[in-house]
């Protein structure tokens, strides 16, 4: 019996503790409960962005593509034909819009690149024209800008290295598959004796050499200049593409221009790989640098996208892509750059060295067009509607760097980008230009025979390619490329190749012109920036060799 009451006394004791304790948790609950309630109250604001940031990035699910009848045809038959091409387009904005095949690459009666395809009168070849059907304002735009401009090489020195320096008579494969392929071709057709286009069942032949072609400066056989999808690939047209780096990368790389590389190693590179998942890349409609991301700029944040500015959001979404260069890096001598733009919307850079004309002057133009499968020089009458001054272009692209850098950031960088430019004009390219300007005056060298002698190819890489790798670094915070592939090139080349090679040519005139050059290479070298190749001081040499065995202990 006593047993069995203290049993009781116990059970009764462990109900009572666990009843105490399920009743404190039980308060526990009730105050987090209170408690959660309350944060939930005061950021209500958070799940509703969620959704916001949910319907502004969507996953890689996208709504079913719009099939319409016109294009049911195309659908049905490419996906077996080029289903991966299909698949491009379903997953298309275009394709969300019901936008498909007969809509970009239907034609019109007379077209000469027009032929009958089941049904539909089209061609192979879409064009910004065509594209401006829908893109009117993306086209005004590109048609005036510097890449809607690049094919227009056929009488540069590039492309006759590619012509006729490197390629045959009858074989320019190198200017197809390198230089056009970039800069892009004038589209021709294959012809018979009489002229007219060969056709197979009905299809107007392409000369190979011509096509395929995604050259940013194509010459269209409907006038128009460029490739929309150079830059928004097909058949996806993915808005993340023509914003990421690698897109330019394709053609702006290399040893006379690798921003490529040059943006791979400055911070901005270097931040957008590591935070490539924060760039809202994929992100429909504007993409605005401050206010859709902030991780790290791209090419097209700097030089086509709308950002933030202390008055709101500056909207300079703009395909013309030179508008906020302040500086041409591409000749031999540097000059800052004007911009005279024309009634008609025609666009051309004025050098700070050229007196820029009145606004409402009628100023001659040359423009470049293509006549008969042929590029020809037109000369034509433009009247002045705005000039946009270098310092102008410059302050466009200064508001990209406000958005993460304070006033005296920017502005002192500048400062070194400027020093460095004028430096290399300086010391190197006006020197060196004068001097091949004086030796084809002496007619030591034929201006007809352009790569004749080594000084010719000297000069060629000591701004077109190591000078220009120089003066993109410094524009584009790249370090290494200012200096090691810049200008420490450009420093040896001038000393030990460039100079050696001007007396070279000049003696294979006669000795009286190679004596000539070589008292006017003397005279340069006397200039207080060349003193250093007659040696160091004393206590400069000193100061070198202990530093040396110091670091190295040799």
């Amino acid at each position: 019996m006593c047993n069995k009451t203290n049993l009781l006394k116990i059970f009764y004791l462990f109900l009572f503790l666990e009843l105490s304790v399920f009743g404190a948790m039980c308060a526990e609950a009730n105050e987090l409960h209170r408690e959660n309630h309350a944060l939930t109250e005061k950021f209500s604001h958070l799940p509703k962005k969620a959704v916001e940031v949910e319907k502004q990035y969507p996953l890689d699910i996208k709504p079913s593509p719009i099939i319409t009848a016109a294009n049911q045809m195309c659908v049905e038959c490419h996906k077996t034909i080029t289903p991966a091409l299909v698949m491009e387009w379903e997953r298309s904005r275009h394709a969300q819009k019901g936008v498909g095949c007969v809509d970009c690459h239907k034609a019109n009666e007379g077209e000469i690149d027009a032929w009958q395809h089941m049904g539909a009168l089209i061609s192979i070849l879409v064009t910004p024209k065509d594209c401006s059907n829908c893109h009117a304002n993306e086209y005004k735009e590109f048609s005036r800008s510097h890449h809607a401009k690049a094919g227009e090489i056929f009488d540069s020195l590039d492309n006759l290295l590619a012509e006729k320096v490197i390629g045959l008579p009858d074989n320019n494969a190198d200017a197809v598959n390198g230089c056009l392929q970039c800069h892009g071709s004038i589209i021709r057709f294959k012809r018979n004796d009489a002229g007219e286009i060969l056709r197979k069942e009905g299809k107007p032949v392409i000369d190979p050499d011509t096509w395929p072609n995604s050259g940013i400066g194509r010459l269209n056989p409907d006038g128009s200049k460029g490739s929309c999808h150079a830059c928004h690939s097909r058949h996806s047209f993915e808005a993340k593409l023509s914003r990421a780096p690698e897109n330019c990368g394709k053609c702006h790389m290399g040893p006379d221009h690798p921003q490529m590389e040059i943006y791979k190693e400055s911070k901005h590179g270097i931040a957008y790989t590591a935070n490539i998942d924060h760039m809202a890349l994929d992100k429909e409609g504007s993409w605005v640098l401050g206010k859709d991301y902030s991780a790290a700029p791209t090419c097209t944040t700097c030089h086509i996208s709308s950002y933030m500015t202390s008055e709101g959001e500056h909207n300079a979404s703009n395909h013309d892509v030179g508008e906020r260069i302040s500086w041409t890096l591409r000749p031999v001598v540097s000059t800052k750059i004007n911009m005279v733009i024309y009634k008609d919307g025609f666009k051309e850079d004025y050098p700070d060295t050229r007196k820029l004309p009145e606004i409402g002057e009628e100023v001659q133009v040359i423009e470049k067009i293509v006549h008969e499968e042929t590029l020809v020089k037109k000369i034509v009458s433009k009247r002045v509607d705005k000039i946009v001054t270098w310092q102008e272009r410059r302050e466009k692209m200064k508001g990209v760097c406000r958005n993460c850098h304070n006033h005296t950031h920017v502005d002192n960088f500048y400062q070194q980008f400027d020093s460095l430019v004028v430096l290399y004009n300086k010391k190197f390219a006006k020197p060196a230009q004068v001097m091949m300007k004086a030796l084809t005056e002496d007619e030591v060298l034929n201006p007809k025979v352009p790569f004749e002698h080594e000084v010719q190819w000297v000069f060629w890489e000591l701004w077109h390619h190591e000078g220009r790798r120089a003066r993109h670094g410094a524009s584009m915070m790249g370090p290494d490329y200012t200096h090691w592939h810049g200008m420490y090139e450009v420093a040896k080349h001038y000393y030990m190749k460039f100079l050696p090679a001007v007396i070279k040519a000049a003696a294979q005139k006669s000795d009286e012109m190679k004596t000539k050059y070589e008292q006017k290479i003397e005279e340069l070298l006397e200039q207080e920036e060349h003193l250093w190749m007659k040696g160091l001081s004393e206590e400069e040499i000193k100061v070198l060799k202990s530093t040396y065995e110091n670091r190295y202990n040799e």
